[in-house]
Formats: structure tokens, sequence, C-alpha cells
């Protein structure tokens, strides 16, 4: 009988940006977006994540970013393995994220800290 190993998993950094003009829509689909992915990152999936943003924010209130985007650091067995599980995020399925100029490069993490 013979077995076989799973296939090997990389790190991939991945980089999404928004479409213009959704930023209602990416404020009003957060929410579902942060619990679809949080399954994501408890079993290890996505190592951490969040928005891109094309300025410093002035102050926390999410309506007044200038968003470009969203980066986060997945793992996955191929860069198209990662590009198929974006395809059912709602931030895709609403049309927030352009998911055709997703970039998405194998990442080699030399350090990592906890967000304090």
């Amino acid at each position: 009988m013979s077995s076989s190993a799973a296939p090997a998993k990389f790190e991939f950094l991945v980089i999404v940006p928004d479409k213009p003009g959704t930023l209602q829509k990416r404020l009003e689909v957060r929410a579902a977006h942060l619990a679809n992915v949080k399954p994501q990152f408890e079993n290890g999936t996505y190592k951490m994540g969040g928005a891109v943003l094309n300025s410093v924010p002035n102050g926390t209130d999410p309506s007044t970013f200038d968003f470009h985007g969203s980066s986060f650091v997945a793992e996955a067995e191929s860069k198209e393995a990662v590009l198929e599980q974006l395809k059912d995020d709602v931030y895709v399925t609403s049309g927030v994220w352009d998911l055709e100029k997703a970039q998405v490069f194998p990442f080699l993490c030399a350090f990592r800290t906890a967000k304090e």
C-alpha cells in the first residue's frame, strides 16, 4: 500500500488593489470579509493581513481612509491555489477587489512579530 505525501506548501505575499470608487461597498462588506477570513487565520492558512492605504490616515474612522487595497500572507501549494481561494471572498464577489490586478509572490519571511 502506497501513500503519497501532501503537496508542499509555501508562503505567498498577496497584494490585491481595490477597484476605483468602491469605498462604500468595502465598508459595507468589511465585517463579512473579516468573519470569512477568520477560519483561514485560525488554521494557519493566512499568516497576517490588512488594508493597504495610499496615505497615513488622520484618525481611526475607516470611512476617511484612502484605501489602495489589501495585502496578506497565505500558505498554499501554488500561486494558482491562492488565487482560487480569493474568488469566493466577499471583497471579490461584491466588486471591491480587482482580482485581475492581484499580485502574488512567493515569500520568504525573515522575521515576524505580533501586533501590539
